[in-house]
């Protein structure tokens, strides 16, 4: 159940942020690609995080290569590899829709009190430490 109601937080915030997202130019998963990329340049990379399809990935990447918000060159290390940048542009569209997705979640947390604020960050802290990290061992 609790999963269900966190995939349901996730689209609703998604759905709400949909119409801004658009007006940048950006669909719904071009975000999460573009943050991606920014950690991680390789499209292999980005495929294992975002466990998506390759092939998806790959139409994704083309399209943001088409609209000027990320840029192709050939790995210095390996010339057979592509590895993908975020322009300058790439870089401001995701800060603006992180803006929209944190004012978005912001506006939902305004239902708690500081104390319940305190208490959901404490329990997604639990939920997102790995094993290792609770019992102490790498």
């Amino acid at each position: 159940m609790v999963l269900v109601r966190m995939w349901k937080l996730m689209r609703d915030l998604r759905d709400e942020t949909l119409p801004e997202l658009e007006r940048l130019g950006l669909s719904p998963n071009d975000p999460w690609l573009l943050a991606e990329i920014s950690r991680h340049h390789y499209p292999t990379e980005a495929v294992r995080h975002m466990q998506m399809p390759a092939p998806t990935v790959s139409q994704m990447l083309k399209r943001l290569e088409t609209h000027g918000l990320v840029v192709r060159s050939l790995d210095p290390l390996d010339l057979r590899r592509y590895r993908f940048s975020l322009t300058e542009r790439g870089e401001r569209l995701l800060k603006e829709s992180q803006k929209l997705m944190i004012a978005a979640m912001e506006r939902r947390l305004r239902r708690f009190t500081p104390e319940q604020r305190h208490q959901l960050a404490e329990l997604l802290d639990v939920l997102t430490q790995s094993d290792s990290e609770k019992t102490g061992k790498e």
